[in-house]
């Protein structure tokens, strides 16, 4: 369930203007045909926190609580701007999965969301030299990258594979 701040009124010039901690990428897929989804640069509330800020120009009730619903049942993954700057500064990104995810879901279940969520296409984590790996740390978990023993070159075979290889969202 991802969460929501109202922006004041005094400081947008929109109908309805939020911010929610889904990553911008997630919230924008989410959101696509019904409002316009922008990153958070701010500090009010910070960015790292709450990545994307969700505009829209008239604030009809039905729309809004389209949006509203839409967002409540997204389940937010941590940002991927924060995993990347924290790989190539600390060299591992650590958090804490029930901060994010269901505290009923399994560890096995969290792995495979996370294989989803993550940035799996960008250079840091995965490139023909390098890779990553989840580690658990008693309750927190931890992304390390790994060096590939060879070189890995992916074999691309159909249309849609070319396209993802190509159209991958390198910059945050």
């Amino acid at each position: 369930m991802a969460r929501i701040v109202y922006c004041h009124p005094a400081k947008t010039k929109y109908g309805l203007h939020l911010y929610t901690d889904l990553d911008f990428w997630d919230a924008r897929k989410i959101l696509r045909d019904v409002a316009l989804v922008k990153r958070n640069f701010g500090d009010s509330p910070p960015g790292d926190e709450f990545p994307s800020q969700v505009v829209r120009e008239d604030a009809s009730p039905r729309v809004h609580a389209l949006i509203k619903r839409r967002l409540l049942k997204a389940i937010p993954a941590p940002p991927r701007h924060v995993v990347v700057r924290s790989l190539l500064i600390d060299g591992f990104y650590e958090f804490d999965p029930w901060r994010y995810f269901p505290r009923r879901w399994s560890s096995s279940l969290i792995e495979h969301f996370l294989s989803y969520r993550l940035p799996v296409d960008h250079g840091v984590l995965n490139s023909p030299y390098n890779t990553y790996r989840l580690e658990w740390h008693g309750n927190t978990v931890r992304v390390v990258p790994e060096k590939r023993p060879q070189k890995h070159d992916p074999v691309i075979q159909t249309r849609r594979q070319a396209r993802r290889h190509l159209l991958v969202p390198t910059c945050f």
